[in-house]
């Protein structure tokens, strides 16, 4: 992964990791549901992860390289189901919040999973 893309990359992450924090902090003000509370957590989390899973992919790692672009895949998908469903206990702002999440995740997905980069990151210089 070049400097450039690593930057975008940390960048999208970093906004995930933002815009979560700010929802606790909106879920603290007008009392989110335990569903709001744990699902905030969790995304605050992975964000945090995927941030450090950037960075040592930006170093070499496999590995990191790997659980990074399949958290940044699946994680969009999980919250599409969140947003879709009608009565899941999240409130229309929370979905906003995590549709917004959704596309950044998707987002670093799609450049982390380019042609280029994933044969950056084979084993034997074939697809990863």
């Amino acid at each position: 992964m070049d400097n450039e893309l690593y930057g975008r990359v940390r960048a999208l992450f970093g906004a995930v990791l933002v815009v979560s924090l700010a929802t606790l902090g909106v879920a603290a003000l007008v009392g989110g549901s335990p569903a709001v509370w744990v699902r905030g957590i969790i995304v605050v989390v992975i964000s945090a992860v995927l941030i450090a899973l950037a960075g040592r992919a930006f170093r070499g790692s496999r590995a990191a390289y790997l659980r990074m672009r399949l958290m940044s895949t699946i994680a969009p998908v999980a919250i599409v189901a969140i947003v879709a469903l009608p009565h899941d206990g999240f409130p229309v702002w929370m979905k906003a919040e995590q549709a917004v999440v959704g596309v950044l995740l998707a987002s670093a997905a799609v450049m982390v999973g380019r042609k280029g980069v994933r044969r950056a990151y084979a084993r034997t210089g074939g697809q990863a």
